[in-house]
């Protein structure tokens, strides 16, 4: 977190995380992951981006199941911090 606030870049805006396509079910039970997102606001902003990093999974039903998945982190409260919705690549 210290080394989050010494960023000093005008043009930083991105927080990306990369995520393997076992990794996404669990993503909106990740409570821990989001606080820390949460409090890493409070100190800089940023955009939430989330990467897929499985290259041999078909891109679409990957990407279905992470919208599926923020979509419920979202319903329990868990991106209420964000000033805008994450972004998927």
């Amino acid at each position: 977190m210290e080394v989050f606030s010494t960023i000093t870049s005008l043009v930083f805006s991105e927080l990306v995380i990369v995520l393997r396509d076992k990794e996404i079910p669990g993503l909106p039970l990740d409570v821990t992951l989001f606080e820390k997102l949460r409090a890493m606001k409070q100190v800089r902003p940023f955009k939430l981006v989330f990467l897929l990093d499985d290259l041999h999974q078909v891109g679409e039903k990957r990407q279905r199941k992470l919208v599926g998945a923020l979509d419920l982190a979202k319903a329990n409260g868990l991106l209420d911090f964000l000033d805008f919705p994450p972004i998927i690549r």
